[in-house]
């Protein structure tokens, strides 16, 4: 069972690493264009506009998360009856969610976008067409949680690749679309994005309703499990919020001490960690399942080293693609803009630097969620997150530079890993010193060694493309070497010695 399990896993990683490979190399291409296209400043007002719509998404975060975590229970339990009353609520009750969040945005957040945001009057009314685009794709999405936590929960990961490449292939259309439409391009970039959601969305359903006898929706209303869920949901709602405040509030922080300039090099640096991260992602979605199928089958030894190593591996993933990256941004960016906004350099270290220490949450948040003994978590960590803005805020208005609310979130992130370590220890049965010792332990020793080669390159070469290349094969190589010499196990590395021998055997046969 552990050795399907981990195929299955291999499988779906490989299925994601190569949807996303694909994405990322058209969104990059697909970004450069869009940038040049519709010009800096309208980047950055889709950039935060789309932000104050965000925020109002707090809600269906948290019950997406919900039913994510309730269907995969059930799935695990193979209880199918179970699963589609879980299902068929779900559904429900994220369509009634759907219009309190339109509600919302149509009152408060409209008022917020017209009365705060630092928008160019002349600018304004195709900011108020993107917002409603905006929040016609949110809604979209809503609707959309419950079939899109079906194929996750089945680990249908093939699906998800297929339809993700073609969104992106879609998006390069629209890019051509702009060359040639001379309407208002930021609007009509806005509302193109949102037909392809529509896309996305119906053939998700489609495929769902037709693949999984449990995904058909019957009417039915069980109160036990809506307040089950919606207890779930409600002590979630607070981590949800905090970690939108964390992101969104920043970005309305900048653009209110910044204007829209500094949003769009936010913007940027976002777009290209969401690219590094993106690469790796799939193993996370991958395993995730996995987690939560552990604790539902109660397999505690089972759970705890499955949270150690992808801890460790989505490190060491990340930290593979982030360290050149994060290197040579200089010359990437040169090479991928028309126009690089400022500070979009020293945005992009720090972003990328978060993320390389976030994704160790990871595994800790699927597990913990899993118990669904979520109350005191989700109160302690949320505070923690939600120190982010006032923070911020204090220190920008002290006259701190535009970065610091990107600094302050990096060290937000390293107090919340404390605290979920804390929370594993009495939920989970974990012992925390196991963790050190398994995880932060050889995660730092990579961490601190491997870009020492790839800097001597950096520092010694002159800029340019040949450096470039040397500079991520020498990062691949290093990483590569620190994580198998020093960060991983006698164990693991006779592992991949079989799993090479078995495949390298195969092909020469």
């Amino acid at each position: 069972m552990v050795s399907e399990n981990n195929k299955r896993i291999a499988k779906n990683t490989m299925l994601l690493y190569v949807r996303t490979l694909f994405s990322q190399l058209l969104a990059l291409y697909t970004s450069r264009k869009i940038l040049e296209i519709i010009g800096v400043e309208d980047f950055g007002i889709y950039n935060v506009v789309g932000g104050v719509v965000v925020m109002l998404t707090f809600l269906n975060g948290s019950m997406g998360v919900a039913t994510q975590r309730y269907l995969t229970i059930e799935l695990g339990k193979n209880d199918m009856l179970a699963y589609n009353k879980i299902f068929s609520m779900a559904c429900i009750i994220h369509i009634v969610m759907a219009l309190l969040i339109f509600v919302a945005a149509e009152t408060l957040g409209l008022w917020f976008l017209n009365a705060y945001l630092n928008i160019p009057s002349e600018r304004m009314f195709a900011a108020n067409c993107i917002y409603q685009a905006s929040i016609l794709v949110v809604l979209l999405g809503i609707v959309q949680t419950p079939y899109n936590a079906s194929l996750m929960a089945h680990e249908r990961m093939g699906v998800y690749a297929y339809v993700g490449m073609g969104e992106s292939i879609l998006r390069l259309l629209i890019v051509f679309l702009l060359l040639v439409i001379s309407y208002d391009r930021l609007i009509t970039y806005a509302f193109l994005l949102l037909g392809v959601q529509l896309i996305s969305a119906l053939i998700y359903r489609i495929y769902c309703i037709h693949h999984f006898e449990e995904c058909k929706f019957h009417w039915i209303w069980d109160k036990t499990l809506f307040r089950s869920m919606l207890g779930f949901t409600g002590w979630n709602l607070f981590g949800t919020i905090a970690w939108i405040l964390k992101d969104q509030g920043n970005n309305m922080l900048m653009n209110i001490f910044g204007g829209p300039l500094i949003n769009a090099a936010r913007g940027v640096s976002y777009q290209v960690s969401s690219a590094v991260q993106n690469l790796v992602n799939g193993f996370g979605t991958a395993v995730n399942p996995q987690l939560t199928k552990s604790y539902a089958s109660e397999d505690k030894k089972g759970l705890h080293k499955l949270m150690f190593s992808s801890s460790r591996i989505s490190f060491f993933l990340l930290l593979l693609i982030a360290l050149p990256v994060m290197i040579e941004i200089p010359y990437l960016l040169h090479l991928w803009l028309v126009e690089v906004p400022a500070y979009t350099v020293l945005f992009t270290r720090i972003i990328l630097l978060e993320a390389l220490f976030n994704t160790l949450s990871g595994p800790l948040i699927t597990s913990l969620l899993a118990t669904g003994n979520i109350k005191w978590y989700q109160i302690i960590v949320g505070s923690i997150m939600l120190l982010n803005v006032p923070v911020s805020y204090l220190l920008l208005k002290l006259g701190f530079s535009i970065e610091i609310p990107l600094i302050v979130s990096l060290v937000i992130i390293l107090l919340s890993i404390g605290a979920r370590l804390w929370f594993c220890k009495y939920l989970l049965s974990m012992t925390i010193l196991a963790y050190l010792r398994e995880v932060v332990k050889p995660v730092m020793i990579v961490f601190v060694l491997s870009p020492i080669f790839p800097m001597f390159v950096y520092e010694t070469m002159e800029c340019g493309f040949l450096r470039l290349i040397v500079t991520f094969i020498i990062s691949v190589l290093s990483v590569s070497l620190c994580v198998y010499f020093l960060g991983m196990s006698k164990g693991e590395q006779s592992f991949l010695h079989a799993f090479v021998r078995n495949h390298i055997g195969g092909c020469r046969k």
